[in-house]
């Protein structure tokens, strides 16, 4: 591998056989090697090309590329690790920085519900469970990785050779690792993937790809992940539909009744005020710009006008698309997405049927999910079952 630097200097990355620089114990003995050995192997992989003896080297090292996951991430839910202190692969998948942060992220809003005492520290169970299977699959994507940079290209006089699909095919699933997109927790009590076929192409489990719309009050374009930012709130995604239709507008003006009724998952915060400190309700309309009133929906459904969102085109004809709903899959009923405060979809509900009720016959996969997330969020402290009062998430 030939990485471009400053200064118009390179980096090389050159697999040498083990048995030339490790020792007895299986260690590596720096002495057996140097620069020039290094190089003396890159000239034979570059054949016919050649490589110039250096006057002088600013760094090189030799090490064995080891590809291990630890066997725990935490003991007892008080001590954690993260990063390579868990999962150690080579360096040419570009992972160590990536795999470190996105471990830190996974964790870090779990600690804050509770240290906060919002949630019960069963929630930081997810932690292990959903980090160490990332760091397993990611290694066995390593290991095949590896072995495409180390193996010959094919050729007419080596058939067994790596082709250009393998490489396009590998570089595909690392753009995946790399943007966390190709990233997918299974269920847990977190994860529920239920109701799939309300939104095919955004896949539960996953982070939520960015996606162009406008705000309604002023159609200015904005994306979606603007406003999925790190405040360690779940995001409610609320596809409203054509709300200029007046029979789907009843149906969100019934959904925003069962969503604050007595009986409803979301009345145990007592006022929208502290539910709004743990769900942020962003709905997002496929109505026309040209005839969408925001203050039109209903109220508990949206905390600013600069909140609410529709799936059109500006006027420039530039920016927005008018493709969203189609883009991922959601038809013109709508549906919910729950998005988790690190950015993947935990959950895709109806918008019918009183799926938020306590007593609904339909028992929704959202109800599943959300009194399961109560028990985590509020079980820390059975007082706050009646009043639950957070911090200002913006504070």
């Amino acid at each position: 591998m030939i990485i471009p630097r400053e200064d118009d200097k390179i980096r090389l990355y050159i697999q040498l056989d083990g048995k030339d620089v490790i020792d007895a114990s299986g260690r590596v003995d720096k002495s057996k090697a140097g620069p020039e050995m290094i190089l003396d192997v890159a000239r034979k992989t570059l054949h016919p090309f050649t490589i110039k003896t250096q006057k002088s080297y600013d760094w090189w090292t030799i090490y064995v590329t080891g590809q291990r996951v630890a066997e725990r991430y935490t003991v007892h839910n008080r001590v954690f690790i993260a990063g390579d202190v868990c999962h150690s692969h080579s360096p040419k998948a570009g992972q160590g920085m990536n795999a470190s942060m996105q471990d830190s992220y996974n964790l870090a809003w779990k600690l804050v519900h509770v240290l906060k005492g919002i949630a019960h520290p069963t929630l930081l169970q997810t932690y292990e469970f959903e980090r160490r299977q990332y760091a397993q699959d990611l290694i066995d994507f390593d290991k095949k990785f590896s072995k495409l940079f180390s193996g010959k290209p094919y050729s007419e006089l080596n058939l067994d050779g790596v082709s250009h699909v393998e490489f396009l095919k590998a570089f595909q699933t690392f753009g995946g690792f790399t943007s966390g997109l190709g990233v997918q927790y299974t269920d847990s009590m977190i994860i529920d993937s239920n109701h799939q076929n309300l939104a095919q192409n955004i896949f539960i489990g996953r982070r939520l790809p960015p996606r162009p719309l406008l705000r309604a009050a002023d159609c200015r374009s904005i994306d979606l992940h603007d406003l999925l930012i790190s405040d360690a709130r779940f995001k409610l995604l609320v596809f409203t539909g054509d709300t200029h239709d007046p029979a789907q507008m009843a149906i969100f003006q019934e959904f925003a009744k069962q969503f604050s009724a007595s009986g409803s998952f979301f009345a145990e915060f007592s006022l929208p005020d502290s539910m709004r400190k743990v769900f942020d309700i962003i709905p997002i309309s496929s109505e026309k710009k040209e005839t969408i009133m925001y203050n039109a929906l209903p109220r508990i459904l949206w905390s600013h006008w600069s909140k609410v969102l529709v799936d059109d085109i500006d006027m420039r004809g530039v920016t927005g698309s008018g493709k969203v709903y189609k883009s991922l899959g959601i038809n013109a009923a709508g549906a919910v997405i729950v998005v988790r405060p690190d950015g993947y979809v935990a959950a895709i509900a109806p918008n019918r049927n009183s799926p938020w009720s306590t007593d609904s016959p339909t028992k929704s996969t959202f109800l599943k999910f959300a009194s399961m997330l109560l028990v985590l969020l509020l079980s820390a402290n059975p007082l706050s079952l009646l009043r639950f009062e957070l911090a200002d998430p913006d504070a």
